[in-house]
């Protein structure tokens, strides 16, 4: 893996999402948060674990990776189609339907590689890129 997607696909402890929109992090550091933070639905229902977590080039939080348990794929999910964290129990809660995760294109590495990645699952999930 390059320097460049080093710096691209992260993964940090579940302290540097209490606010998702903001983390800090060093360089080439790596950790497994899929055991630390849960993802459900907004109705409870659990759907899957974080994996990574994408950061843009200026340091904010992108996407998270999310491991989703009923199709065994890895999805990129906007940090946008997340409702609301709960920093004691580690669960984020979505806001998108567990229908969309179900036909949300599998995330690769490679896709980091394409310059389109990031509007296109924005898009996916009905949402308008940031920038």
């Amino acid at each position: 893996m390059n320097r460049t997607k080093k710096l691209l696909l992260l993964l940090v402890a579940a302290a540097a999402l209490v606010s998702l929109w903001t983390a800090t992090y060093a360089a080439g550091q790596t950790e497994n948060v899929r055991e630390i933070l849960d993802v459900q639905t907004w109705k409870g229902k659990h759907v899957g674990s974080v994996k990574y977590v994408v950061m843009d080039p200026p340091g904010n939080v992108a996407f998270l990776i999310v491991y989703y348990d009923a199709s065994k794929k890895e999805i990129a999910v906007p940090v946008a189609a997340f409702s609301s964290f709960n920093k004691e129990t580690g669960i984020l809660i979505l806001k998108v339907s567990e229908g969309q995760l179900a036909s949300a294109p599998e995330f690769h590495e490679s896709d980091l590689d394409n310059p389109a990645f990031s509007e296109n699952i924005n898009r996916f999930f009905g949402l308008t890129p940031f920038w």
